[in-house]
């Protein structure tokens, strides 16, 4: 099944959220491996493949958007209201950083004087020419908020597990594609 049900996350919403994940979580260990390199030809090759690999974050998370519309999510299984308020605001904050960490680094990029490319199929375009301050300031963005998203992204993983282990729910089991009764 496509798309999603009032019980069960499609295959799009599925494959989405676990690819979203892996490139998410990938990113943001590259970027802290890069940001301890020295200068040189290895680093600017690394920064190449992180900005190719944000600009694939950012077309998941637009797909994404538009997949809601036409495919809700299933709602929450929580019963708790705390967590049920929680849950939606990690996922939000989770949406919101996929879509503001790869704007931030495109401005820090083309504000420093650098190029946005794909993988060499396309360059984005410089919205805002070479500006120290502005480079700055997404800079610290950037940064601040791939620190803050290590939190968020625990937090995401500690509610599935605790959903799963203590509550003995479906909520980790419909994102893997199983109903509750196939474990």
């Amino acid at each position: 099944m496509l798309k999603n049900t009032e019980l069960n996350y499609g295959v799009v919403s599925r494959a989405n959220h676990w690819l979203s994940a892996f490139l998410f979580i990938g990113l943001i260990a590259l970027g802290m491996y890069m940001h301890e390199m020295e200068k040189g030809p290895d680093k600017f090759a690394l920064y190449d493949l992180h900005k190719s690999l944000g600009i694939g974050l950012f077309m998941l998370m637009m797909l994404r958007l538009v997949w809601l519309k036409i495919s809700p999510n299933p709602e929450q299984l929580s019963k708790n209201k705390f967590e049920h308020i929680l849950g939606h605001a990690v996922k939000g904050i989770l949406y919101l950083a996929m879509i503001m960490m790869p704007i931030s680094g495109w401005i820090m990029s083309t504000t420093g004087g650098h190029d946005v490319a794909f993988f060499n199929l396309f360059t984005l375009p410089v919205l805002i020419g070479e500006n120290e301050m502005i480079h700055e300031i997404a800079e610290e963005i950037h940064g601040t908020a791939g620190t803050l998203l290590i939190a968020i992204i625990l937090l995401h993983v500690a509610g599935a597990l605790k959903h799963h282990l203590v509550y003995k729910d479906a909520t980790l089991l419909r994102m893997l594609g199983k109903n509750k009764e196939e474990k």
